[in-house]
């Protein structure tokens, strides 16, 4: 049973090998290298599925067993594909298609196999490469001019919102006009109760004159005090309006730094969306650094660093694309060198196989031009009973319309004598001439003989 599998593996008739005992460990020997290549791919395969798209060892496997099948498949074509042909030209244009298939194959099937191998120095390359992208990316962060402007933004947007938060009252009362008008206030304030001490002490005489009562120097200090009132209650007057155009102010200017709070803070909120969105998408990508792709360059950087990592991973790459390219060198040793005992009977069998094949399609081809000849006879032959029943018909249709002719002719002469014969009594009967013989008798009718005359008889009409 294994031997059957292994001839049928490698493109061999078990019944023939059977008879050629000394060809059977070559095509052994083929199987038994076409399975191993298939098994390679195989773990190539799953390596691959758990690396790239990481899929669980579960599901890797049997994808893995595909893939060794589908491989296993193209190497058995490319040597059942390789033969013996008479043009070394279309031969050796054969061969160096199927060494450059085998080869991409080999190569193909080689990269997961070496990224497994050298897994740990590659992972830590990875750590390298990807801590690299990270200050890169945060560097080139912070020199894009629109992430950069957020401290300052941020910055803007707390005097802002300061301002919008204090009170009017609070902003009137810091106003420069609002403070002119206080101080005038005082200063007036105090002028006037000066003025008002100033004058009761003159009333009282405790200053000035020193004599109570309202004199001149008294009337003189209360008008002082009157105009220091009215001075005073003019300051206050401009600081209840300069107050109250401070409040407008401030009411006005604590709107616009609102509006400009929200702007800034929507535009703040943009900036960062907008930067956590490159963050969240460069994250993505380094993840998905650690694939396949990834791989295969973080292992080119390590050869870049390390030679001797390179040359080895080189080295594997070779053994594995020779592993592959081997089916092929064996068939095309086996092309190049005589041929076996196995060859001879495979082609002796094929040659009787041809003949039989061109005799049984000689015999029925016979069989078949000798059934279109019967056809092609009987229906000659019913042509020509066709043609001689035609004919039988025609000499009964040409009879029949003699008949009919001579029949219609007959008919035509009688009912022509008759109405000759009619109009003749007419005119005999209209001249009232006797006839002769009157009683019958012969004349000549004309034709050198006698017929008999028929009494004439008179009718009326």
């Amino acid at each position: 049973m294994i031997g059957r599998l292994l001839a049928a593996i490698a493109g061999a008739r078990h019944d023939v090998l059977r008879e050629t005992p000394a060809d059977r460990p070559r095509y052994t020997a083929t199987a038994i290298v076409l399975l191993t290549t298939a098994a390679v791919a195989a773990v190539s395969a799953t390596f691959a599925l758990t690396m790239a798209v990481r899929l669980p060892l579960g599901l890797a496997i049997p994808a893995g067993i595909g893939w060794g099948l589908v491989i296993l498949n193209l190497d058995r074509m490319l040597i059942l594909g390789m033969t013996r042909d008479t043009s070394p030209w279309r031969n050796g244009i054969g061969i160096t298609a199927r060494l450059l298939l085998a080869v991409l194959l080999g190569i193909v099937i080689s990269t997961p196999l070496v990224l497994r191998i050298f897994e740990r120095e590659i992972n830590a390359e990875l750590e390298v490469l990807q801590s690299e992208r990270v200050a890169a990316f945060e560097e080139q962060l912070q020199q894009n001019p629109r992430y950069a402007a957020i401290p300052e933004l941020e910055r803007e947007l707390a005097r802002q919102q300061a301002v919008a938060d204090q009170s009017p009252d609070g902003q009137a009362a810091e106003d420069p006009g609002v403070m002119a008008a206080k101080e005038k206030v005082a200063a007036t304030k105090e002028v006037y109760l000066e003025a008002e001490k100033s004058a009761q002490c003159e009333i009282d005489g405790n200053c000035g004159t020193n004599q109570p009562g309202i004199g001149e120097s008294a009337r003189q200090k209360m008008a002082a005090r009157d105009r220091a009132l009215a001075d005073y209650e003019a300051a206050q007057a401009e600081l209840v309006e300069a107050q109250a155009r401070a409040r407008d102010a401030s009411t006005a200017e604590s709107r616009s730094a609102a509006f400009e709070a929200e702007r800034l803070r929507a535009d703040i909120e943009d900036r960062r969306a907008d930067r956590k969105r490159e963050q969240d998408q460069f994250a993505d990508r380094t993840e998905e650094d650690g694939g396949l792709l990834g791989r295969i360059e973080a292992k080119s950087s390590l050869a870049d660093r390390r030679p001797g990592i390179g040359t080895a991973s080189l080295l594997l790459t070779l053994l594995f694309m020779a592993l592959e390219v081997l089916p092929v060198l064996m068939k095309v040793l086996q092309l190049l060198a005589p041929p076996t005992v196995y060859e001879q009977l495979i082609s002796r069998m094929e040659r009787e196989a041809k003949a039989n094949a061109a005799r049984k399609a000689a015999y029925e081809q016979t069989i078949i031009d000798d059934r279109d000849q019967r056809r092609v006879d009987l229906e000659f032959h019913q042509a020509e009973l066709q043609y001689a029943a035609g004919q039988r018909t025609n000499e009964r249709l040409v009879n029949e319309q003699e008949a009919i002719a001579a029949d219609a002719i007959a008919r035509w002469a009688a009912t022509a004598r008759g109405q000759s014969r009619q109009a003749v009594d007419t005119w005999a009967a209209a001249t009232r001439q006797p006839q002769w013989p009157p009683h019958g008798g012969y004349h000549h009718n004309g034709n050198n003989g006698r017929e008999p005359t028929l009494p004439l008889r008179r009718e009326w009409r």
